[in-house]
């Protein structure tokens, strides 16, 4: 009985500090609204309606369990405790040490795994690999955009969520646009320092190793993207003539591909291509992950003057050991090319 008491007298000293009994947190310390339980709810500046429309317009499964989601850019929790209540097992990920996700999680007896980490130390090596991967309201804020989403890549196995101010609503433009903020021009903050357009969003996203990006939200001035590391037009029978005959290095002329750095792009010779092929129509699969090819083309050597080639990098996240080499073009699907990947940037 008194160990009962004890927990409970814990419990409700734990809820006095999170739901804000003091002038400070009631006065918004809260980012996110999220459900404690007992009828108490932290006092976010985004309500628990508005967090909860969100999280169903991200397009995760209902089911999660046995699934593995990173939540990068956590601040105080709500989407990884709500995709832990739908079964998944969550890692957490802030540069810093935010208190109120660590209220939540212990009022919540959350089992999220939190890493305090800048998303340039996001990798593979590091957490592992992940099912789905949650990365909202952070691109704006680095100072190396890409680079971040090449890490989100890596370690992303099915798609990742991309959230971001967007400047859509300023400039009317098809083309990639990023506006650049070298001081607080946004929000008054030191640390706001791109603005892309979301078509700038989904290239960077596919020059990052993404296969495919689709919008799924777009306000004034925040766009959502998912982006999936795989086709989703592969066809489902083996072409009679599309043959890839062999495939290298493209820089080493090897046939070891490194997973990560300069030597890690790959050269395929394939018979039964049109010679009218462009890059943007070729497919390529490599150990599952769709990845863009860099080079549709003519072959350099004469003697591979009847085969086309076709050049793209290692997808990023692959496992070593063996993995098979795929391409599709105008619903004709190839034979499968093993190749060996190996550790270390170059071989």
């Amino acid at each position: 009985m008194k160990q009962h008491q004890r927990s409970h007298e814990l419990r409700q000293k734990l809820l006095d500090d999170a739901i804000g009994m003091n002038a400070e947190l009631a006065g918004g310390s809260w980012w996110h609204s999220i459900d404690l339980g007992g009828g108490v709810v932290t006092p976010g500046v985004h309500s628990l309606g508005e967090l909860q429309q969100h999280y169903e317009r991200l397009g995760l499964p209902e089911d999660l369990n046995g699934k593995r989601l990173l939540d990068i850019g956590c601040w105080d929790g709500f989407y990884s405790f709500a995709a832990e209540k739908h079964g998944a097992q969550v890692t957490s990920v802030d540069c810093w040490h935010p208190s109120n996700f660590f209220k939540a999680k212990e009022l919540l007896q959350s089992q999220a795994e939190f890493h305090e980490l800048s998303v340039y130390d996001v990798s593979q090596a590091r957490l592992g690999s992940f099912d789905y991967v949650l990365f909202l309201g952070v691109l704006y804020h680095l100072r190396h955009p890409l680079l971040a989403l090449e890490q989100v890549c890596e370690v992303t196995r099915e798609f990742a969520v991309i959230e971001s101010h967007v400047i859509d609503n300023l400039y009317e433009a098809e083309r990639p646009l990023m506006e650049f903020y070298e001081f607080d021009e946004l929000g008054g903050q030191y640390d706001n320092w791109w603005g892309p357009n979301l078509e700038c969003m989904a290239q960077m996203a596919r020059a990052a190793g993404f296969a495919r990006v689709e919008l799924i939200q777009r306000e004034d001035t925040r766009g959502v993207l998912r982006a999936h590391r795989r086709w989703d037009d592969r066809p489902e029978t083996l072409s009679a003539h599309l043959r890839i005959h062999k495939v290298l290095n493209a820089v080493t002329v090897a046939r070891h591909f490194p997973r990560h750095g300069r030597h890690a792009f790959i050269a395929m010779w394939v018979a039964g291509l049109p010679k009218t092929a462009k890059r943007w129509d070729v497919r390529v699969e490599v150990g599952g992950f769709g990845i863009h090819p860099t080079y549709v083309g003519q072959p350099g050597d004469p003697r591979d003057a009847a085969l086309m080639q076709i050049n793209a990098p290692v997808p990023p996240g692959l496992e070593l050991g063996t993995v098979p080499v795929r391409i599709w073009h105008a619903g004709e699907l190839s034979n499968d090319f093993e190749i060996e990947i190996v550790e270390g940037t170059q071989w």
